[in-house]
């Protein structure tokens, strides 16, 4: 890669869409930097080339927890005293392009933001233990719902046979064909190279996937610094990690792609999902339309075509089921949501 030793905004991912929204009389107001990490009280901003420490104003922080959302990285915000040595101060943020969200642990429904602004979600999911194409699927179904363009990335190739690898391959794209899918290996540096391309100059992207797949060394291998972050074994029993990356921060490589790297994701939850499961189950949703009732639920119905698909042999049994259980959990959700409205009225 080419180290790039000036970024404009534009190289930083300021595109058109945020472009639009400033007012030529604002540069002179205001400056223009995106969140690039996120600390308990405050947070780091960056204009491409210099990053400088900031919190945001009192109107600010309470418009957050009116509901509006707190500063997430990869937001593009509106900055004073940037220069200055002390904290700059964020008066407000552009409207996002997209976020990436999850459901909080516990019973009460609600959601954390993870990232804004991104181009491209890599879902990195492991080859070996602790391959599941259920949790696979989840993950996609967030990514579909955020308009996000998705890749898998499957890591740990080099622990399957060249036999092992093609069947599990084969499997991946006969359930998620319309994906693009790589493997590769983080120890032997199969693969790498081929992942290293999608990488893209001025684009933003982010690394999803459950503690122990890989994402930090990843990251580590296309910085070509094997320690910048420290990364934790897996577990040997289950192939289930441990946290090695505890805040969020947006990392430019080599070449100037731009990078969000995030925690593992124990409970991903579907909270407002249900565009995303549609996309995730594309040649399902498909065919609901030629169900005999507008409302068919697909469990149990007569004149479901969607059923008669799956006894056809034309859908996968699993991936149907998968499908049916997301539907209901998605609803779950949207009922308690509407339950917790009711009781906060």
């Amino acid at each position: 890669m080419n180290r790039i030793d000036f970024m404009t905004l534009k190289d930083f991912g300021f595109t058109l869409w945020f472009q639009k929204q400033i007012h030529p009389a604002d540069t002179e107001k205001w400056k223009i930097a995106r969140v690039t990490a996120i600390h308990k009280g405050w947070c780091d901003i960056s204009d491409g080339n210099e990053t400088r420490p900031a919190k945001t104003t009192g109107k600010l922080r309470r418009e957050a927890r009116a509901g509006n959302g707190y500063l997430t990285v990869g937001d593009w915000v509106r900055v004073k005293d940037f220069d200055r040595e002390d904290f700059a101060v964020v008066h407000s943020v552009l409207e996002r392009q997209n976020t990436l969200k999850r459901k909080t642990a516990g019973r009460t429904v609600s959601h954390q933001l993870i990232a804004a602004n991104i181009d491209t979600a890599f879902v990195v999911h492991t080859l070996d233990k602790g391959f599941n194409l259920r949790k696979l699927e989840r993950y996609l179904s967030v990514v579909y719902d955020s308009e996000i363009e998705p890749v898998v990335l499957l890591s740990k190739k080099d622990l399957l046979s060249a036999n092992e690898l093609k069947n599990r391959l084969a499997e991946v794209q006969t359930r998620l064909p319309d994906v693009p899918v790589y493997a590769f290996s983080n120890t032997t540096g199969s693969g790498l190279k081929k992942v290293q391309t999608l990488f893209k100059r001025g684009k933003t992207c982010c690394l999803l996937g459950a503690s122990g797949t890989g994402k930090t060394s990843l990251i580590n291998s296309l910085l070509g610094e094997e320690d910048l972050y420290f990364t934790l074994p897996v577990r040997e029993q289950d192939g289930k990690g441990v946290h090695s990356t505890t805040w969020r921060e947006l990392i430019v490589l080599d070449n100037g792609a731009l990078v969000i790297d995030t925690p593992g994701m124990r409970e991903l939850g579907h909270l407002d999902t249900a565009d995303g499961i549609n996309e995730t189950f594309d040649e399902i949703t498909a065919l609901a339309g030629e169900c005999r009732f507008k409302d068919c639920t697909h469990v149990n119905t007569k004149g479901c075509a969607v059923i008669a698909a799956v006894e056809a042999g034309m859908i996968s049994n699993e991936r149907y089921e998968n499908f049916v259980r997301m539907r209901q959990e998605t609803a779950r959700n949207e009922q308690a949501q509407r339950e917790q409205g009711w009781k906060n009225k």
